[in-house]
Protein backbone atom coordinates (compact mmCIF):
# COMPACT_ATOMS: atom_id res chain seq x y z
CA UNK A 1 0.00 0.00 0.00
CA UNK A 2 1.03 3.43 -0.75
CA UNK A 3 1.86 6.44 2.05
CA UNK A 4 -1.32 8.65 2.82
CA UNK A 5 -1.21 11.77 0.14
CA UNK A 6 -4.79 13.13 0.90
CA UNK A 7 -6.46 15.97 2.92
CA UNK A 8 -5.70 16.13 6.97
CA UNK A 9 -7.99 17.23 9.36
CA UNK A 10 -6.36 17.28 12.82
CA UNK A 11 -8.43 16.65 15.77
CA UNK A 12 -6.42 17.81 18.27
CA UNK A 13 -3.96 21.01 18.04
CA UNK A 14 -3.48 24.11 20.50
CA UNK A 15 -3.47 27.92 19.94
CA UNK A 16 -2.78 30.55 22.54
CA UNK A 17 -1.64 34.28 23.07
CA UNK A 18 0.68 34.30 26.01
CA UNK A 19 0.35 36.10 28.97
CA UNK A 20 1.20 35.61 32.60
CA UNK A 21 -1.53 34.19 34.61
CA UNK A 22 -3.48 33.47 31.56
CA UNK A 23 -3.01 29.40 31.41
CA UNK A 24 -1.17 29.27 34.66
CA UNK A 25 0.36 26.20 33.76
CA UNK A 26 2.38 27.70 30.55
CA UNK A 27 4.24 29.76 33.34
CA UNK A 28 5.49 26.97 34.70
CA UNK A 29 6.91 25.74 30.90
CA UNK A 30 9.32 28.15 29.55
CA UNK A 31 9.19 26.31 26.27
CA UNK A 32 5.26 26.50 25.48
CA UNK A 33 5.29 30.16 27.26
CA UNK A 34 4.71 32.82 24.21
CA UNK A 35 2.73 33.16 21.19
CA UNK A 36 1.30 30.02 19.27
CA UNK A 37 -1.00 31.82 16.33
CA UNK A 38 -2.35 30.63 12.98
CA UNK A 39 0.57 31.18 11.50
CA UNK A 40 2.85 28.95 13.39
CA UNK A 41 0.40 26.47 12.82
CA UNK A 42 0.84 26.74 9.35
CA UNK A 43 4.86 26.87 10.32
CA UNK A 44 4.90 23.70 11.62
CA UNK A 45 2.49 21.94 9.25
CA UNK A 46 4.07 23.66 5.84
CA UNK A 47 3.00 21.56 2.75
CA UNK A 48 0.93 19.19 4.66
CA UNK A 49 -2.51 19.62 3.56
CA UNK A 50 -4.36 20.40 6.66
CA UNK A 51 -8.14 21.28 5.16
CA UNK A 52 -9.57 21.91 8.84
CA UNK A 53 -8.92 21.25 12.49
CA UNK A 54 -10.40 20.81 16.20
CA UNK A 55 -8.67 23.24 18.07
CA UNK A 56 -8.59 22.43 22.19
CA UNK A 57 -8.75 24.17 25.51
CA UNK A 58 -5.57 24.86 27.04
CA UNK A 59 -6.41 25.61 30.85
CA UNK A 60 -7.08 28.79 30.59
CA UNK A 61 -8.04 31.36 33.51
CA UNK A 62 -10.92 32.46 31.45
CA UNK A 63 -12.43 29.50 29.45
CA UNK A 64 -15.23 31.61 27.70
CA UNK A 65 -12.83 34.15 26.29
CA UNK A 66 -10.08 31.51 25.20
CA UNK A 67 -12.89 29.84 23.13
CA UNK A 68 -14.21 33.13 21.69
CA UNK A 69 -10.23 33.78 20.78
CA UNK A 70 -10.34 30.62 19.06
CA UNK A 71 -13.41 31.33 17.23
CA UNK A 72 -11.25 35.04 16.18
CA UNK A 73 -8.58 32.70 15.38
CA UNK A 74 -10.69 30.75 12.77
CA UNK A 75 -12.02 33.81 11.18
CA UNK A 76 -8.64 34.74 10.25
CA UNK A 77 -7.24 31.07 9.04
CA UNK A 78 -10.07 29.33 7.85
CA UNK A 79 -8.48 25.82 7.67
CA UNK A 80 -8.39 26.09 11.55
CA UNK A 81 -10.39 25.75 14.35
CA UNK A 82 -13.06 24.54 12.77
CA UNK A 83 -14.16 23.19 15.46
CA UNK A 84 -13.68 24.06 19.04
CA UNK A 85 -13.83 21.71 22.14
CA UNK A 86 -13.80 24.33 25.26
CA UNK A 87 -13.71 23.75 28.92
CA UNK A 88 -16.40 24.31 31.54
CA UNK A 89 -16.00 22.06 34.94
CA UNK A 90 -18.82 19.31 33.74
CA UNK A 91 -20.11 19.19 37.41
CA UNK A 92 -21.37 22.80 37.92
CA UNK A 93 -24.68 23.31 38.87
CA UNK A 94 -25.34 25.86 36.19
CA UNK A 95 -23.69 23.57 33.41
CA UNK A 96 -26.68 23.60 31.17
CA UNK A 97 -26.76 27.65 31.20
CA UNK A 98 -23.00 28.06 30.66
CA UNK A 99 -22.79 25.23 27.50
CA UNK A 100 -25.83 27.19 26.36
CA UNK A 101 -23.93 30.12 26.41
CA UNK A 102 -21.15 28.58 24.28
CA UNK A 103 -23.41 27.78 21.73
CA UNK A 104 -24.60 31.23 21.25
CA UNK A 105 -21.46 33.00 21.34
CA UNK A 106 -19.03 30.35 19.81
CA UNK A 107 -20.38 28.83 16.53
CA UNK A 108 -17.80 26.54 16.06
CA UNK A 109 -18.29 25.29 19.36
CA UNK A 110 -18.38 21.44 19.48
CA UNK A 111 -17.34 19.94 22.88
CA UNK A 112 -16.21 19.88 26.21
CA UNK A 113 -13.15 18.91 27.53
CA UNK A 114 -12.89 18.68 31.52
CA UNK A 115 -9.84 16.63 31.90
CA UNK A 116 -9.81 13.41 34.76
CA UNK A 117 -6.22 11.96 34.22
CA UNK A 118 -4.59 11.25 37.17
CA UNK A 119 -1.11 9.47 36.94
CA UNK A 120 -0.42 6.75 39.47
CA UNK A 121 2.18 8.66 40.82
CA UNK A 122 -0.93 11.47 41.91
CA UNK A 123 0.82 14.25 39.09
CA UNK A 124 -2.60 15.68 37.18
CA UNK A 125 -4.27 18.32 35.22
CA UNK A 126 -7.45 17.01 36.66
CA UNK A 127 -9.58 19.59 38.82
CA UNK A 128 -10.21 17.08 41.28
CA UNK A 129 -8.91 13.39 41.25
CA UNK A 130 -12.45 11.77 41.48
CA UNK A 131 -14.48 13.52 38.88
CA UNK A 132 -15.60 10.22 36.93
CA UNK A 133 -17.47 9.12 39.99
CA UNK A 134 -19.65 12.41 41.01
CA UNK A 135 -22.79 12.31 40.13
CA UNK A 136 -22.51 15.81 38.92
CA UNK A 137 -20.21 14.72 36.65
CA UNK A 138 -22.40 12.58 34.95
CA UNK A 139 -25.67 15.16 34.90
CA UNK A 140 -22.96 17.35 33.08
CA UNK A 141 -22.36 14.67 30.63
CA UNK A 142 -25.89 14.34 29.82
CA UNK A 143 -26.36 17.84 29.52
CA UNK A 144 -23.68 17.17 26.29
CA UNK A 145 -25.37 14.64 25.06
CA UNK A 146 -28.49 16.34 24.55
CA UNK A 147 -27.01 19.27 23.15
CA UNK A 148 -24.58 17.07 20.44
CA UNK A 149 -21.52 17.72 21.93
CA UNK A 150 -18.68 15.39 22.16
CA UNK A 151 -17.34 14.68 25.36
CA UNK A 152 -13.13 14.70 25.33
CA UNK A 153 -12.22 12.05 27.54
CA UNK A 154 -8.18 12.49 28.59
CA UNK A 155 -7.59 10.09 31.34
CA UNK A 156 -4.88 7.34 32.66
CA UNK A 157 -5.60 3.58 31.50
CA UNK A 158 -6.04 2.88 35.11
CA UNK A 159 -9.26 5.31 34.86
CA UNK A 160 -10.27 3.15 32.44
CA UNK A 161 -13.21 1.09 34.41
CA UNK A 162 -14.45 3.80 36.20
CA UNK A 163 -14.23 6.25 33.17
CA UNK A 164 -16.96 3.45 30.95
CA UNK A 165 -19.04 2.08 34.17
CA UNK A 166 -19.79 6.16 33.74
CA UNK A 167 -20.63 6.43 30.18
CA UNK A 168 -21.97 2.78 29.11
CA UNK A 169 -25.21 4.32 30.14
CA UNK A 170 -24.88 7.45 27.69
CA UNK A 171 -25.05 6.07 24.57
CA UNK A 172 -25.92 8.93 22.51
CA UNK A 173 -22.64 11.16 24.20
CA UNK A 174 -19.62 10.73 21.78
CA UNK A 175 -16.56 10.54 23.21
CA UNK A 176 -13.01 11.67 21.97
CA UNK A 177 -10.17 9.34 23.76
CA UNK A 178 -7.60 11.73 23.92
CA UNK A 179 -3.72 11.08 23.04
CA UNK A 180 -4.78 7.24 21.96
CA UNK A 181 -5.18 6.67 26.11
CA UNK A 182 -2.11 7.84 27.22
CA UNK A 183 0.07 4.66 27.65
CA UNK A 184 2.94 3.79 29.35
CA UNK A 185 5.02 2.62 26.33
CA UNK A 186 8.43 2.19 28.53
CA UNK A 187 7.48 -1.21 30.05
CA UNK A 188 5.84 -4.56 28.45
CA UNK A 189 3.49 -3.95 32.12
CA UNK A 190 2.35 -0.78 30.91
CA UNK A 191 1.39 -1.45 27.52
CA UNK A 192 -0.57 -4.50 28.43
CA UNK A 193 -2.34 -2.50 30.92
CA UNK A 194 -2.82 0.44 28.18
CA UNK A 195 -3.49 -2.69 25.44
CA UNK A 196 -6.52 -3.97 28.00
CA UNK A 197 -7.58 -0.36 29.15
CA UNK A 198 -8.24 0.26 25.44
CA UNK A 199 -9.72 -3.14 24.61
CA UNK A 200 -12.73 -2.19 27.51
CA UNK A 201 -12.93 1.22 25.47
CA UNK A 202 -13.86 -0.36 22.15
CA UNK A 203 -16.60 -2.30 23.52
CA UNK A 204 -18.33 1.20 23.96
CA UNK A 205 -19.21 1.97 20.04
CA UNK A 206 -19.81 5.87 20.51
CA UNK A 207 -16.20 5.65 21.83
CA UNK A 208 -13.55 7.35 19.05
CA UNK A 209 -9.90 7.66 20.01
CA UNK A 210 -7.46 9.97 19.00
CA UNK A 211 -3.70 8.91 17.21
CA UNK A 212 -1.89 11.65 19.06
CA UNK A 213 1.07 12.50 21.66
CA UNK A 214 2.62 9.09 21.27
CA UNK A 215 6.29 9.82 21.31
CA UNK A 216 6.34 11.73 24.68
CA UNK A 217 4.79 7.72 26.26
CA UNK A 218 8.16 5.91 24.70
CA UNK A 219 11.56 7.04 25.73
CA UNK A 220 13.80 6.67 22.27
CA UNK A 221 11.11 5.84 20.34
CA UNK A 222 11.34 5.08 16.73
CA UNK A 223 8.67 4.32 13.81
CA UNK A 224 9.13 1.05 14.11
CA UNK A 225 8.66 0.78 17.40
CA UNK A 226 5.30 3.24 17.44
CA UNK A 227 4.07 1.14 14.46
CA UNK A 228 2.93 -1.91 16.66
CA UNK A 229 0.38 0.50 19.14
CA UNK A 230 -0.69 2.38 16.07
CA UNK A 231 -1.57 -0.74 14.68
CA UNK A 232 -3.17 -2.54 17.76
CA UNK A 233 -5.63 0.21 17.99
CA UNK A 234 -6.80 0.15 14.63
CA UNK A 235 -7.69 -3.69 15.15
CA UNK A 236 -9.61 -2.70 18.29
CA UNK A 237 -11.39 0.31 17.29
CA UNK A 238 -11.40 0.45 13.40
CA UNK A 239 -10.33 3.01 11.02
CA UNK A 240 -13.79 4.74 11.49
CA UNK A 241 -13.22 5.11 15.39
CA UNK A 242 -9.65 6.51 15.11
CA UNK A 243 -8.30 10.68 14.14
CA UNK A 244 -5.31 11.49 13.45
CA UNK A 245 -4.33 14.27 15.64
CA UNK A 246 -0.90 16.49 16.36
CA UNK A 247 -1.42 18.14 19.82
CA UNK A 248 0.39 21.34 18.28
CA UNK A 249 2.46 23.06 19.85
CA UNK A 250 2.74 20.95 23.00
CA UNK A 251 3.84 17.40 21.64
CA UNK A 252 6.57 19.57 19.92
CA UNK A 253 8.65 19.64 22.54
CA UNK A 254 9.03 15.79 22.39
CA UNK A 255 8.49 16.22 18.29
CA UNK A 256 7.73 17.96 15.62
CA UNK A 257 3.83 18.28 14.46
CA UNK A 258 5.52 16.67 10.88
CA UNK A 259 7.36 14.15 12.28
CA UNK A 260 4.86 12.83 14.00
CA UNK A 261 2.43 12.73 11.30
CA UNK A 262 4.89 11.10 9.17
CA UNK A 263 5.35 8.39 11.98
CA UNK A 264 0.82 7.93 11.78
CA UNK A 265 1.61 8.02 8.16
CA UNK A 266 4.40 4.90 8.18
CA UNK A 267 1.98 3.06 10.37
CA UNK A 268 -0.97 3.06 8.92
CA UNK A 269 0.57 2.77 4.90
CA UNK A 270 -0.40 -1.10 4.98
CA UNK A 271 -4.17 -0.21 5.43
CA UNK A 272 -6.07 0.43 2.22
CA UNK A 273 -6.37 4.06 0.68
CA UNK A 274 -9.99 4.50 2.49
CA UNK A 275 -9.26 3.23 5.53
CA UNK A 276 -6.17 5.72 5.66
CA UNK A 277 -8.17 8.54 4.91
CA UNK A 278 -10.88 7.59 7.70
CA UNK A 279 -7.74 8.23 10.51
CA UNK A 280 -6.69 11.42 8.57
CA UNK A 281 -9.73 13.00 7.74
CA UNK A 282 -12.83 11.58 7.87
CA UNK A 283 -13.56 10.57 11.30
CA UNK A 284 -12.88 14.07 12.86
CA UNK A 285 -14.65 15.83 10.09
CA UNK A 286 -18.18 13.32 10.92
CA UNK A 287 -17.35 13.27 14.56
CA UNK A 288 -16.93 17.34 14.79
CA UNK A 289 -19.23 17.85 12.30
CA UNK A 290 -16.83 20.07 10.47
Amino acid sequence: MALYAGPIVDAHHHLWTYRPGANPWLDREPDLARDFGPADYETAMAEIDVVASVWIEALAADPLAEALAAQAANAVAPTLCNAIVAHLPLDAPDIEARLDELLERVPNFRGIRDIVAVRPDGTSFARRPDLLRLPAFRSGLVALADRGLVFELMLEPHQMADAVRLIEGLPDLDIAIEHAGSPDLSSSAGRSAWEAAMHLAASLPNVTVKLSALQCRMPGWTDEALAGPIRFLVEAFGPDRLAFATDFPAHDRHCPAKRGYETVRRALSRLPEADQRAVFHDTARRLYRV
